[in-house]
């Protein structure tokens, strides 16, 4: 009894005399937020062109900025068509709420953000808890390590921000290949960033180490929030997660001046990403896949309600909704270009999805798997062909899968009556290019194996 007296006796006193705490009665301390900035800048070597304002705010105060943001980047509606084809693709249920999913995991779990449109930071009161030896140790060592974390994290997007300019726009589910890995890239820069300013610096190793320790992120999200779709979450995980391990790469080779060349030259798909030896050792930028014969779809009344580029990564996560992870990463791996159509008339949607991989045998292992997702999606009908490169399906839920050397399209949905036909027309007039803007950043000595292992 003595001794939680005596605890509780320093935690009064700590709690009285907390000046260090970034958030003091709902206001930001401002002597304490430029110490963090202060440190940002000599650890990062980027000095800030303007000033940030930093806002406090509660929950709900977080949750509806977020939500304003959402509305910012979807027109009413969208979201719901945008969840529609992609709930028909197989990422998840048909009864998900994007909406809700998004602004229920991002607005539960946001501790902080930096706006690049407002060009602002805003700070959550109370949005990480501490438990009782945390807040003994920063009221010793007179430091808001967790404030401190959050910050800096997101001072870093700033810097960012006005020293390379952020790609802003939709939210992560839906949106190009290229901008989820330019998005992983700034987040493990900032989370790099976060704890080197926290520890005082970082050493190449540890960098490597945080990778590692990171790991358990997704099962404990899973945990947390079970109904929140997979995709989602391991989306917004993949930024983190997979981030820090790639920008450890650089971090090893050339410190911060290596994160910052990437920062100009970020890599081109979430392939890189989760394979960082295709952009440091050997380069591998994807194919730009065009696809072909839909404008006479569009001209017949059908809209265009989605086209994006799927990538590795949501492929992978595609892959995972029917088999086990081992073969999903099996199944995406070989990835070489892709792109997704979505046109819908009246209650009808209709996908049109056109798959590049790096050989003919990536391409036929997705074919195989594919059939079966596709078998799985949409029962019943009658098969018209099945061989080792063509499957279809006609009735309530037709579908046509076509292999032709190292690509596939699949063309799912009542686009037309006779879909192979629609099909020689899609495979005539689509095109495919390469891309390779710049050569990749070659940070490593002549002959010096990479040390940060694949993940």
């Amino acid at each position: 009894m003595i001794r939680r007296l005596a605890l509780l006796a320093i935690l009064l006193a700590l709690s009285g005399c907390a000046s260090y705490r970034l958030i003091r009665a709902g206001e930001v301390n401002g002597g304490a937020a430029a110490r963090v900035q202060a440190k940002l800048v000599t650890i990062r070597g980027l000095r800030f062109q303007a000033p940030v304002p930093i806002e406090a705010v509660d929950a709900a105060g977080a949750r509806a900025i977020l939500e304003r943001e959402l509305h910012r980047q979807f027109e009413p509606g969208e979201l719901a068509k945008v969840g529609r084809v992609y709930a028909t693709l197989g990422l998840f249920s048909p009864d998900t709420d994007l909406e809700r999913a998004f602004l229920d995991l991002y607005g539960q779990q946001v501790a902080g953000f930096y706006e690049p449109i407002d060009r602002r930071m805003v700070l959550v009161a109370n949005a990480v808890p501490e438990d009782l030896l945390t807040r003994i140790v920063q009221g010793v060592l007179r430091r808001d390590l967790t404030g401190e974390l959050v910050l800096a994290h997101e001072l870093t997007h700033a810097l960012q921000d006005q020293h390379f300019g952020l790609d802003v726009g939709r939210s992560n589910l839906g949106e190009d290949d290229a901008q989820l890995a330019r998005h992983a890239v700034y987040e493990g820069d900032a989370t790099l960033a976060g704890f080197a300013v926290v520890l005082g610096g970082i050493r190449p190793k540890a960098a490597v180490a945080l990778a590692g320790k990171l790991e358990n992120v997704p099962s404990q999200l899973a945990r947390a929030y079970p109904d929140i779709p997979a995709a989602i979450r391991e989306t917004l995980i993949f930024q983190y997660v997979a981030g820090v391990n790639f920008m450890s790469w650089a971090y090893q080779r050339a410190g911060w001046e290596g994160v910052n060349a990437l920062l100009s030259r970020p890599p081109l798909s979430t392939e890189q990403i989760l394979h960082p030896e295709k952009y440091f050792v050997r380069a591998d930028y994807p194919l730009t896949v065009r696809v072909g014969a839909t404008a006479p779809y569009l001209q017949a009344g059908w809209d265009l309600t989605e086209e994006s580029t799927l990538g590795e990564l949501t492929i992978r996560l595609l892959a995972e909704r029917f088999f086990d992870r081992q073969r999903a990463a099996t199944v995406a791996a070989g990835w070489d270009g892709d792109r997704l159509v979505a046109l819908t008339r009246g209650s009808n949607l209709a996908l049109v999805w056109l798959t590049a991989w790096d050989s003919e045998d990536d391409a036929s292992e997705f074919f195989t798997a594919y059939t079966e997702v596709l078998r799985a999606k949409r029962s019943g009908g009658n098969p018209t062909d099945t061989s080792a490169t063509v499957v279809a399906r006609t009735g309530d839920a037709p579908y046509y899968l076509e292999r032709r050397g190292s690509k596939v399209l699949a063309v799912e949905g009542p686009l037309d009556v006779d879909l192979p036909s629609t099909a020689e027309r899609i495979w005539r007039r689509s095109t495919y290019e390469a891309t390779m803007p710049w050569l990749p950043i070659d940070l490593a000595a002549e002959g010096q194996p990479p040390l940060a292992a694949e993940r």
